[in-house]
């Protein structure tokens, strides 16, 4: 999946016309069940609920047990297609009939869609007053004010990078899809309006866009991953698949019962396959995606009577967890989340199990009790009040996300100054990305590096812009998570591009001196560098002797740089580990937020244990390469520590090795002299 993505917080439902389990055929005015093609022609498929419960247990085991079910969020890719087949179909019975009106549509969806999510809204943002940091609170509001805009997914992609937080503890994630549906809701219904009485002009519509859709998925997905997860114009092509066949499936001829069970168990091996085959690993949705969506098809398209729909996906319980997939998906990602949070990773097994359960009483009780009772009751819940009352909750809701973002509405935690400081610690950071600043020369010098390199930019645009003294042009070459080393390749990035680049950069002739950097010990430990070129992508062991060429490579190309005048430093490892991390001193529990203990000094023996393999093999090849050595170390630690806080307990670091913004601009003054003219 993308950097800083996982696959995780995949899967929105949506049911019929949206009055859970209702819909009025245009012709007749009776009522339908969910499922339905409301044209009279076409009854009740409890199947098609069934299909939800598949796609959303998938999903759910995946959320809660990855490795079990590492396919699972695929889940979303079924529920597209769904979601596609059933609203075009209702739309177009509806403008054929004469009875379409885009005021009924949309407080149809209000009705559906707005009671959980509102509820779900409110919930996650209580257990956040009680739960999360300043900091975390503030990103919170900002996913909620998303969620209630129908734009987490624009949201989630635009913050999308090497310091976003962990998927996992994102309490609204999962909200990037309803923001696809949403969005779709938006276009759709007026570009089937405009073509409303030409159903050739309709289909071949519908064809242009899936087509258009799916060639963009494919061409961004390998080096714009991020795009392709998140856009609407690359996952529309799901919904287009659906909505091509509420067309085709009116034209079908009778099908024998062989040919109907041969489609629905080929399309249930195709999901099978999905779930089976696809991981956070692959490039997705990509062609990778083409499983669940033809799989999902080729199961509608077998219609009711099919053995694989009539006896597995009509069963009474496997249905009635399609009626509540909606609030049961809406509810049990927050839910793990939170646990997360509070468990500072992965939470027990047997809580995690718990929580499903929770989530599935909690999705029960607001089917039965909210949705039920609004769709039904009369008087003061009648569609006249109950659209307006729904927007307003759904404003106010809004309102109070960009209070949460801008500050104006802080955690319980904000009380205590120490929570308060270790919360500005973590935000920290001038992730700037300038790439060139013009001093009084020509000359000029390179830093070059990833996170690592820019935790020291701060203090290299303080001294340009102090300008105290004559000063070299400054290049910058940085991508947070890529170390600067060649011939190798990361999963999910595309480092090797960028170290290329990087070298050739550090070749121009006015470039007298290049500076090096890089998180050394995480370069080592990731796990995810495999050789440019290798298909299989197989992950290397950089300390084994089997990965020697790796380092070999490096020094050549360090050597080369010296060759052609170049000064060439090389700055070694930053002190790393959770004792240096701001939040590695607070306690969560489910009534709250404290501080445990003062961030203490980390021994240099300790941190030695940590660094020493890596900077020791660095210092070989800048030996032999002819190359500067710089430890930060000596102007980072004491003597026989280092500190991980400043005299008055105010955290020197963002989190486990990254020093914050403000700590690089008034205290790292070791590489001043790499800029100044001599």
């Amino acid at each position: 999946m993308p950097a800083g993505v996982t696959a995780r917080g995949h899967f929105f439902t949506y049911r019929s016309n949206g009055l859970r389990g209702e819909a009025e055929a245009p012709a007749t005015g009776r009522r339908q069940l969910p499922g339905v093609i409301a044209n009279g022609s076409h009854g009740y498929r409890p199947d098609v609920d069934g299909l939800r419960a598949l796609a959303v247990l998938a999903v759910l085991g995946f959320h809660a047990f990855p490795a079990a079910v590492p396919g699972g969020f695929v889940g979303v890719d079924v529920f597209f297609v769904i979601s596609g087949f059933l609203i075009t179909g209702i739309i177009r019975d509806e403008l054929a009939a004469g009875h379409f009106s885009f005021a009924g549509f949309y407080a149809r969806r209000m009705r559906r869609i707005f009671p959980a999510l509102t509820l779900v809204l409110a919930a996650t943002l209580v257990l956040g007053w009680r739960e999360l940091l300043p900091d975390e609170f503030a990103q919170i509001g900002k996913h909620i004010a998303a969620g209630a805009a129908f734009v987490s997914n624009l949201a989630l992609w635009r913050e999308a990078g090497y310091f976003d937080g962990a998927a996992e503890m994102k309490p609204l994630l999962h909200l990037w899809s309803l923001g696809i549906e949403e969005q779709y809701y938006l276009v759709w219904p007026l570009l089937l309006f405009l073509l409303r009485r030409n159903t050739r002009a309709m289909l071949w519509m519908i064809v242009a866009i899936a087509a258009a859709s799916f060639a963009l998925n494919v061409a961004l997905v390998a080096e714009h991953r991020t795009s392709a997860f998140y856009l609407p114009a690359t996952r529309f092509w799901e919904l287009m698949a659906g909505s091509a066949l509420a067309f085709l499936a009116r034209r079908d001829a009778p099908r024998s019962s062989r040919w109907a069970n041969a489609q629905a168990f080929t399309g249930a091996a195709l999901i099978a396959l999905a779930l089976a085959l696809i991981d956070g690993g692959r490039n997705f949705p990509g062609g990778w995606a083409l499983l669940p969506v033809v799989g999902t098809v080729l199961i509608i398209s077998a219609g009711p009577e099919a053995w694989l729909n009539r006896r597995l996906f009509s069963q009474r319980v496997v249905v009635y967890i399609g009626l509540i997939s909606y609030p049961l998906y809406l509810w049990h990602w927050p839910l793990l989340s939170y646990a997360r949070i509070v468990h500072d990773g992965e939470a027990p097994l047997v809580l995690r199990a718990a929580l499903l359960g929770a989530a599935g009483v909690l999705a029960a009780a607001t089917y039965e009790l909210v949705e039920k009772p609004l769709r039904r009751s009369r008087g003061a819940l009648r569609i006249e009040r109950a659209v307006p009352a729904l927007g307003v909750a759904m404003t106010a809701l809004f309102a109070i996300g960009i209070a949460g973002k801008q500050g104006l509405l802080t955690p319980s935690s904000a009380h205590d100054p120490l929570i308060v400081e270790i919360a500005r610690a973590s935000a920290d950071w001038d992730g700037r990305q300038d790439r060139i600043i013009l001093g009084d020369s020509p000359r000029a010098v390179l830093f070059f590096g990833d996170s690592h390199m820019e935790h020291y930019l701060p203090r290299i645009r303080e001294v340009m812009q102090d300008h105290q003294a004559p000063l070299r042009t400054v290049f910058m070459k940085t991508e947070g998570g890529c170390a600067p080393v060649p011939g190798i390749e990361r999963l999910g990035q595309q480092c090797s591009r960028f170290v290329d680049e990087g070298f050739r950069l550090a070749q121009q002739k006015n470039i007298e001196t290049v500076v090096i950097a890089a998180s050394w010990t995480g370069f080592i430990s990731r796990g995810d560098y495999y050789k440019v070129g290798d298909p299989d992508a197989r992950a290397l062991d950089l300390l084994a002797p089997a990965s020697d060429w790796v380092f070999r490579d490096f020094e050549a190309a360090l050597a080369g740089l010296v060759a052609h005048g170049k000064r060439v430093v090389l700055i070694l490892s930053s002190p790393r580990g959770n004792a240096f991390s701001p939040k590695s001193v607070i306690e969560r529990g489910w009534s709250g937020v404290r501080v445990s203990h003062a961030l203490a000094p980390v021994p240099k023996s300790k941190l030695r244990q940590v660094t020493g393999p890596i900077d020791e093999r660095l210092r070989r090849v800048a030996e032999r390469a002819g190359a500067t050595i710089v430890d930060p170390t000596q102007w980072l630690c004491q003597d026989a520590a280092c500190p991980a806080a400043d005299a008055d307990g105010r955290p020197l670091y963002k989190d486990d090795s990254h020093i914050r913004a403000s700590v690089a601009r008034s205290r790292l003054r070791a590489l001043d002299e790499f800029i100044y003219l001599q």
